[in-house]
């Protein structure tokens, strides 16, 4: 024979669940469900041999390896039969099974002895006398022990549909019990409609017949419509809606003549003294009684504001509609404008470049002066309008974001200003690996360059310039620092430098057009982002861009 040692139990050892159906009950006892067998000896080569011999049965074998383990296994499960020895240190067979007769759930649990000793008259009677139903003595006949204990598993789930019969039984005349009470507690209801509840009700509560005729009415009624309850009694609801809802009325009243619940209907109804209220009600029919119950609220005023902000809403998508032709006309001109008067600025720098190269010696001292500062300001105009043709193009460009290695644009980028940079003695830190961001590399390198661009251009006279770019991560997004140590700025301009054409510093020392930033704005922003900064006056500034890290998924995350 082939076993092996098992340290609790051979199959499952808790009792399963008797499955509940829907409504409650339990279901009907089947074959799947196992019984539990208790094994109790003090040596696991006996109890391996139990196991064995009734494995075969299929039921739940639960191992007990003295009189105490027993008694434990009994307060959490209920067993078909208990295999008891009788020889066991401590507790043996006879005192175990006197207790187990002690407790209500076990007192008439079937028990075989099991034994080699004292197969005396005495001693087999005393195991009798303690509730046994069989004494077998060792050696066992496996057919003989299976076929008992398969006699007490059977008595067992048996006893366990009865049970479970019963219950069912009892659960079936709760139900029945229960529901009578409805009924008769629904015919108290009819009988009493007119109760403390319904006449306190602030909304309005009804009762119809299924002719739509009004019996009963709280006095609710009269004050959202003006009429005394007498007044409407036996008059067809239907007489005091508004003509344009009649026909879907209609088909309500006889949508609750098939019994159908109405529920959240909406409609206007006629005030004594003139126009209309309008009412949301629902409705419950009782075929047997031919009788509708209404509960009615008044929404006017809800439905007035609904129809209110309809005209709003639509005179809202009006002007946005106006505002967005408004401004692509705005651009078109905007960038018209900018590309046309490039031309003439164009002739005012060549005349004066002629003027100062040619014509030196004829022009007196303010002759020049004037030359000169006629070249600057088309120099400056010709920068303010690349400015703006470059805004208006990023406003109205294709964005295609894709992920981007940040090493790449911002080593282009540092290698083009490198002259500059070595020129006015300013060291560069780059912090990596920057690693990757989902962005437009155009749009990405044109923001990249105004930041590093203001970044050398407002530094401090008083100390070394000194550039530091590096990335931080956070929450899906990418945050690109570029810090400087140069004049920095205000908090109370920390929002408005990214406005169009806003200059806070001396244009004699830092020239420009004041769009750079706003570029920088608009290009974060049509990537997805967004752009900040933290900067105290006279302690450098940090600029930070925030961009996707990934693209977003298709379920918006």
């Amino acid at each position: 024979m082939n076993t092996k040692e098992l340290s609790g139990q051979r199959t499952v050892a808790t009792a399963r669940a008797v499955p509940a159906g829907s409504n409650g009950t339990p279901k009907r006892l089947g074959p799947e469900l196992k019984a539990n067998i208790l094994l109790v000896d003090d040596r696991p080569d006996k109890l391996l041999a139990l196991e064995v011999v009734l494995e075969t049965l299929g039921q739940n074998l639960v191992r007990a390896m003295s009189g105490k383990d027993a008694l434990r296994r009994l307060l959490h499960q209920d067993f078909a039969v208990i295999l008891l020895d009788v020889s066991m240190p401590g507790m043996d067979g006879f005192e175990t099974a006197s207790l187990i007769r002690q407790r209500l759930s076990s007192e008439h649990t079937p028990i075989i002895f099991i034994t080699s000793i004292g197969t005396t008259d005495n001693h087999v009677s005393r195991g009798y006398s303690l509730g046994a139903v069989d004494y077998l003595l060792t050696p066992i006949v496996p057919e003989v022990l299976r076929s008992k204990v398969s006699v007490f598993v059977e008595l067992h789930k048996k006893s366990e549909l009865v049970k479970l019969q019963a219950e069912q039984l009892r659960r079936n005349e709760e139900t029945r019990h229960q529901r009578e009470l409805a009924e008769v507690a629904d015919r108290l209801e009819i009988e009493t409609r007119r109760n403390r509840f319904f006449t306190l009700a602030i909304d309005l509560l009804g009762i119809a017949d299924f002719d739509g005729r009004l019996l009963q009415l709280n006095p609710a009624w009269e004050r959202v419509l003006g009429f005394h309850p007498d007044e409407l009694k036996n008059v067809a609801g239907v007489d005091l809606v508004h003509p344009e809802e009649r026909s879907a009325m209609a088909d309500k009243m006889e949508a609750l003549k098939q019994g159908t619940t109405i529920a959240d209907f909406e409609g206007r109804y006629r005030h004594k003294q003139g126009g209309w209220r309008w009412l949301q009600w629902t409705a419950t029919p009782f075929p047997s009684e031919k009788l509708i119950y209404i509960f009615a609220r008044d929404v006017t005023a809800r439905k007035n504001a609904e129809s209110q902000v309809m005209l709003l809403t639509k005179e809202l998508e009006q002007r946005v509609a106006d505002l967005t032709v408004a401004n692509v006309e705005l651009e078109a001109f905007n960038y018209s404008i900018a590309h046309d008067l490039r031309a003439p600025l164009r002739a005012m720098m060549g005349f004066s470049k002629a003027l100062l190269q040619d014509e030196t010696g004829n022009l007196s001292a303010t002759g020049l002066d004037y030359t000169r500062r006629i070249a600057h300001s088309a120099k400056f105009m010709d920068a303010l309008l690349l400015d703006m043709l470059t805004y208006s193009r990023l406003t109205k460009a294709e964005v295609s974001p894709k992920m981007v290695v940040l090493e790449e644009p911002i080593t282009e980028l540092l290698s083009l200003l490198e002259k500059e940079t070595q020129e006015a003695g300013i060291k560069i830190e780059v912090v990596g690996p920057l690693g990757p961001v989902y962005a437009h590399a155009p749009t990405l390198k044109q923001v990249l360059s105004n930041l590093v661009g203001n970044a050398l251009k407002f530094t401090a006279p008083d100390r070394s310039p000194f550039l530091r770019i590096s990335t931080t991560r956070e929450a899906g997004f990418v945050r690109i620092w570029v810090e400087d140590n140069g004049i920095g700025i205000a908090p109370e301009h920390h929002e408005r430098i990214f406005g169009l054409f806003q200059r806070l510093a001396d244009a004699q020392k830092y020239p420009g057009t004041g769009v750079g930033l706003a570029l920088v704005k608009k290009g974060a922003e049509r990537m997805g982002g967004r752009v900040g900064v933290e900067s105290v006056p006279g302690q450098g500034s940090r600029f930070w861009v925030e961009l996707p890290e990934k693209p977003a998924s298709s379920d918006g995350t």
